[in-house]
């Protein structure tokens, strides 16, 4: 007989102290709102004939483990379907934050059969929970991905990399992330078209951020020209706001900034974020786009834990074109057919993944690894992120809000009963500052964002993040060379390599200690307090200079998780470009992108309603071209 205890402590993983106290609440949380599953198991018993180092009952010996044009994939017996048809109009790969939308769009058309495939389960009702986000990262709804250790960046993470949060999961990132709804700027958008991208300026983009958008705050939905409140994704703000959020709203008012709707006229200013939530209860793609249709739809089908190996192209004289798309599931191989498109909606590294491994990418590496390929794109490149800086250094006196056990068991019931307390909100006050270097005047390039120290619930120090909202520096997302299927992607960010980009940072740093200095925080005893960021070579430094602000971002630097670019969208001469303005793959007929990894140049704020909108305007695009 297992001990429950051990069991609940597995699933702490480390972010949870596992005393007895703590153990009854995860235990009352687990059996109110269920649990995270396991790891998916792809493989059951078969992952050896899968992989080809075995060789199953009925079939051929394989000789030679090869990756080269994936033959020990060719060597199965006929692969089957667990399909009611072997052929859909439209295959969509990846359950994502994408994913979702397309796949609810396109079916919206009752002669259209939609397949959509997702790695991950089916999305657990912890996650509807903003005070539990931080216990999904690293879970088994997220990829569990790492960037390449470097001294440049993340060196208090330096023996395992910068962490990387990818969700797997119906409803992808938006199930598991942090829940900000912010636009960004009409700049960026407006740069997007710039460079060659028809149709994707922000006045052609801005009816495609209204149709999704459904605002309940009366306050911010006033404004019809920016915000509607008659789409399916609910858009609001928390309606738990303990002490410190005022005191930090304040505090800015104090500096001078001014209070802003970021996703309005002015993104520069501070406000109480506008989060993809209802009521203290998150709402991702899944929740808003897929389960209210789910079972009324006949011609969508749903596939979880399904994962995509490659995509089926055929040769012909004149062009390469998708036929269909091979996964792995419950230990089988399977085939599905598209007789109209196949859209990749797996994320800015697992799609990728998905198109290298298949044969469209850097031909010079992909050569090298053995893999056929079909079209030399640029795929993989133009990696980008927001750099963040964390430091927790604001420590609390009068407004701490750590709780004895009692008062947690009383949050739990009050949020299970009422939907109230700390566990119905996640961070709440964000700032967009301009600094002196900024690359377009009355537009951002910092983002500040204030979060509990380990908990966004009871907490006594707070984390100042320091955001670099417009980086320069570029990396690339590669295929694992010992295993390129099944091995994890190869992710070098190289942050920090553009000089501009830590002065930005610097500056940004520089603006958000003044917050010390203010009336407001001397009353409420928010005091400086540096200890925790000096276990490191930096104390040698003083403190006041430049180099000791640099020695803190090398060290305090990491990813804020809104990883693009990597199948950019531009124009043909563009030579990094992957796809076009109507995010087809260049080279490869009926064949689309639908995510992250299209953004060309990242935009000013976290990247979900972006996602959500690029995923509406490509629906219209696949409907404009099969009606």
């Amino acid at each position: 007989m297992t001990n429950a205890t051990d069991d609940l402590c597995k699933i702490c993983d480390g972010r949870i102290e596992c005393a007895p106290t703590a153990i009854l609440l995860i235990s009352l949380v687990h059996t109110l709102y269920g649990h995270i599953g396991p790891e998916p198991d792809y493989f059951g018993k078969n992952k050896n004939v899968l992989m080809g180092t075995d060789r199953g009952e009925g079939q051929e010996k394989l000789d030679v483990i090869s990756y080269s044009h994936f033959t020990h994939y060719n060597k199965f017996s006929e692969s089957r379907s667990e399909a009611k048809d072997n052929e859909y109009d439209f295959i969509v790969i990846g359950g994502g934050t994408a994913g979702c939308v397309v796949a609810s769009r396109l079916s919206e058309n009752r002669k259209w059969k939609v397949l959509l495939i997702e790695a991950g389960p089916e999305e657990p009702k912890m996650a509807l929970i903003p005070g539990l986000t931080s216990e999904f990262k690293g879970s088994a709804l997220d990829w569990q991905y790492v960037m390449r250790p470097k001294k440049g960046f993340c060196q208090n993470r330096l023996t395992r990399g910068c962490e990387v949060v990818q969700g797997r999961v119906l409803g992808g990132t938006s199930t598991i992330n942090d829940m900000a709804y912010m636009r960004g700027s009409p700049a960026d958008y407006d740069e997007w078209a710039l460079a060659g991208n028809e149709g994707w300026s922000y006045s052609q983009l801005l009816p495609y951020f209204k149709y999704s958008e459904g605002n309940y705050d009366k306050d911010i939905a006033k404004n019809k020209f920016y915000h509607s409140t008659q789409g399916p994704l609910d858009v609001g703000r928390y309606p738990y706001v303990d002490d410190n959020v005022d005191v930090l709203l304040s505090a800015f008012n104090e500096l001078g900034y001014n209070y802003t709707d970021i996703n309005g006229r002015n993104q520069l200013g501070f406000m109480r974020i506008q989060t993809m939530s209802y009521y203290g209860e998150r709402v991702s793609t899944y929740t808003a786009f897929i389960e209210p249709i789910k079972k009324l739809r006949t011609n969508l089908e749903i596939f979880t834990e399904a994962l995509v190996i490659k995509l089926i192209l055929e040769e012909t004289r004149d062009a390469v074109k998708i036929v269909g798309v091979e996964y792995i599931k419950n230990g089988t191989k399977y085939i599905v057919k598209a007789s109209k498109e196949v859209i990749i909606s797996a994320g800015a590294i697992n799609t990728p993944k998905i198109l290298m491994q298949s044969g469209i990418g850097p031909k010079e590496y992909l050569e090298y690894l053995g893999v056929k390929v079909y079209y030399d794109l640029a795929v993989g490149g133009n990696f980008h992120d927001h750099l963040s800086v964390c430091l927790p250094v604001i420590k609390l006196i009068k407004t701490a809000t750590l709780s004895k056990f009692v008062e947690k068991l009383k949050d739990i019931t009050n949020y299970y009963t009422k939907g109230l307390g700390p566990l119905s909100a996640n961070f709440q006050v964000v700032a967009f500052i301009e600094s002196s270097i900024s690359d377009i005047l009355e537009t951002p390039d910092i983002e500040v964002r204030f979060k509990g120290h380990d908990s966004n619930m009871y907490y006594d120090k707070i984390d100042m993040c320091i955001s670099l909202l417009t980086p320069k520096s570029r990396g690339q997302v590669v295929l694992n060379a010992t295993d390129p299927i099944m091995g994890k992607p190869l992710i070098y960010p190289n942050f920090l390599k553009d000089p501009t980009d830590e002065k930005k940072l610097m500056e940004g740093i520089q603006q958000v200690v003044k917050l010390f200095d203010t009336e407001v925080f001397k009353t409420a005893e928010f005091e400086f307090d540096p200890r925790p960021i000096l276990n490191n070579e930096c104390k040698e430094h003083e403190r006041v200079t430049e180099d000791f602000w640099s020695c803190i971002i090398k060290h305090f630097s990491e990813p804020s998780h809104n990883y693009v670019g990597t199948c950019k969208m531009g124009s043909i001469k563009d030579p990094e470009s992957v796809v076009d303005a109507n995010l087809r793959v260049y080279g490869i007929v009926n064949l689309r992108v639908v995510d992250a990894s299209i953004i060309p140049k990242i935009t000013r704020g976290s990247t979900a309603a972006p996602v959500i909108m690029i995923a509406e305007k490509a629906s219209d695009l696949i409907k404009t071209s099969w009606y």
